[in-house]
């Protein structure tokens, strides 16, 4: 009987899942026109779902899953990625704190920012 006092808060520490840290929001597009140095930049609102599961960033749009990145503990990024757009492949580059949701979008392809605006 002893024994089994033992092994059961043992099993709670092998066998219990531990608790998983989730945060999504949802955040859209806001032109930085001090930042962006093209004509060509547009006020284009694009919708992006952020993912923080634990230490993994996930960020989707209405284009699919854009990536999906181990944090560090401080939060600041930096993670390019493509999409399709209207003349080929377009190139991006999101950087910022994501455990502060400061986030920023840089448009390679004519250079333009975007900060990523979290919805309410």
């Amino acid at each position: 009987m002893r024994n089994m006092r033992m092994l059961v808060p043992i099993a709670f520490v092998l066998f219990i899942p531990r608790m998983v840290s989730a945060e999504v929001w949802t955040a859209h597009t806001t032109l930085e026109k001090e930042k962006s140095t093209s004509a060509r930049c547009g006020e284009v609102a694009i919708s992006y779902t952020l993912n923080l599961t634990d230490t993994t960033f996930t960020a989707t749009s209405e284009y699919g899953k854009m990536f999906s990145i181990k944090v560090p503990a401080d939060g600041v990024i930096k993670q390019t990625y493509k999409r399709p757009g209207s003349t080929g492949w377009w190139r991006f580059e999101m950087t910022g704190n994501v455990r502060s949701r400061e986030l920023e979008i840089f448009v390679d392809n004519w250079h333009c920012y975007y900060k990523l605006t979290p919805d309410q």
